[in-house]
């Protein structure tokens, strides 16, 4: 499968996952009325792995996987994704993802231009007593990777291909705390991928083999960022606007400023992308306080709330929201204010969709700054990011 229609499916993963086969599934056999232990998302030590695609020199997309060393403390002598578990300084399972990437393979995320784009399905394992996360990212080149004695006996780059939902799986039976178990596994470089990572795998797979999501069909998914033209939207670009939105996101379509308070993203003449920023201090409805619980600026601290950051799924990760959220910086501190601010959802276990958005702020300058607990009653903690302005 080549690289580009995988950086295609997965420049923005889907709330809904599909399942990975149910054959990869073990299941109890020797006891029928006693299932093999079942998995609890909310349960177990947190731990993140990275999974990792990249272009090979054929420009055909591979995943990054370990054999582990058969001496290891973990999972010894099997494959496996880079990963372990949470550490105190890990501000969240990205963190750990990388780090453990770093520790374990030298992975450089910069020198292979490595993106986030979000979680596969977040499982507990009963058995080893982990909850894992899985990042998925990608990397705009084949990076350079080089085994840790101690935790890697080999590195695999394994085609994609060997986990589409039409790849062979074998079944295998095995004693496990004195169960007698069968599941399916996936035959990879000699190596047999079993477990948490082949139904990672097997989720990764559907997931590529499904067809992106509504899509705005104006827009080509070929075409590249120099096409990519920012500018003040104005009233001339309102039905454009608004069938970007439709396509896009329907409930933000009648709740936006007039279109000369917009910026604008257009690809070879096309909406692409769309942003937007007000003051921080600008009057407010009751039911959406300014202010966050712990935040303090000084007085003579002027800032601004990126409001608005919308781009086509299918264009994600060729630098159009970069371009967007510099134009951003760049109208706002024209207009004098210090500081811009941003937010997402904090929990990243109940919404691992705000991984990536955090990923993405991170990259483009801005840094955590605060926790909002005072909207609970709506159900949600909000992490406030902030960027210095001039």
């Amino acid at each position: 499968m080549r690289f580009e229609l995988v950086r295609e499916r997965l420049a923005a993963l889907p709330r809904d996952m599909p399942a990975a086969p149910a054959i990869l599934t073990p299941i109890r056999i020797d006891s029928p009325e006693a299932p093999f232990p079942a998995e609890a998302h909310r349960r177990g030590r947190p731990s993140a792995v990275l999974v990792l695609l990249f272009p090979d020199d054929e420009g055909q997309a591979r995943v990054l996987l370990t054999a582990r060393a058969p001496h290891g403390i973990g999972h010894a002598g099997e494959v496996s994704f880079p990963g372990g578990s949470a550490e105190a300084a890990d501000a969240d399972p990205i963190a750990t993802a990388l780090r453990e990437a770093a520790e374990e393979v030298g992975l450089d995320p910069t020198a292979c231009g490595l993106r986030v784009t979000g979680v596969l399905e977040v499982f507990a394992l009963t058995v080893s007593g982990y909850r894992i996360t899985p990042v998925v990212a990608l990397a705009e080149r084949r990076p350079d990777c080089r085994a840790a004695a101690a935790e890697v006996a080999r590195i695999i780059e394994a085609p994609v291909e060997a986990f589409l939902p039409d790849a062979p799986v074998e079944l295998e039976e095995r004693v496990i705390r004195q169960r007698l178990i069968r599941y399916g596994l996936y035959p990879v470089e000699g190596e047999r991928v079993w477990g948490a990572t082949a139904r990672m795998l097997g989720q990764l797979g559907a997931l590529l083999a499904t067809e992106p999501g509504r899509t705005n069909p104006a827009i080509r998914s070929d075409e590249t960022p120099t096409d990519t033209i920012v500018r003040a939207a104005t009233e001339a670009d309102g039905q454009s606007i608004r069938n970007f939105l439709e396509a896009l996101a329907p409930e933000l379509a009648h709740s936006l400023p007039t279109a000369s308070e917009l910026l604008l993203a257009e690809l070879s003449g096309r909406t692409a992308g769309l942003a937007s920023w007000a003051p921080w201090d600008r009057p407010r409805s009751t039911d959406d306080p300014r202010g966050f619980d712990g935040l303090t600026l000084a007085d003579a601290e002027r800032p601004a709330e990126l409001t608005l950051l919308a781009v086509a799924p299918h264009l994600r990760g060729r630098g159009i929201g970069r371009g967007l959220t510099t134009a951003v910086a760049g109208a706002a501190g024209a207009a004098g204010n210090t500081r811009l601010l941003a937010w997402t959802l904090a929990d990243s276990d109940a919404h691992p969709s705000s991984i990536a958005t955090r990923a993405f702020f991170r990259s483009n300058r801005f840094a955590d700054y605060a926790v909002d607990r005072r909207v609970q009653a709506r159900g949600e903690d909000r992490l406030l990011l902030s960027r210095a302005l001039g």
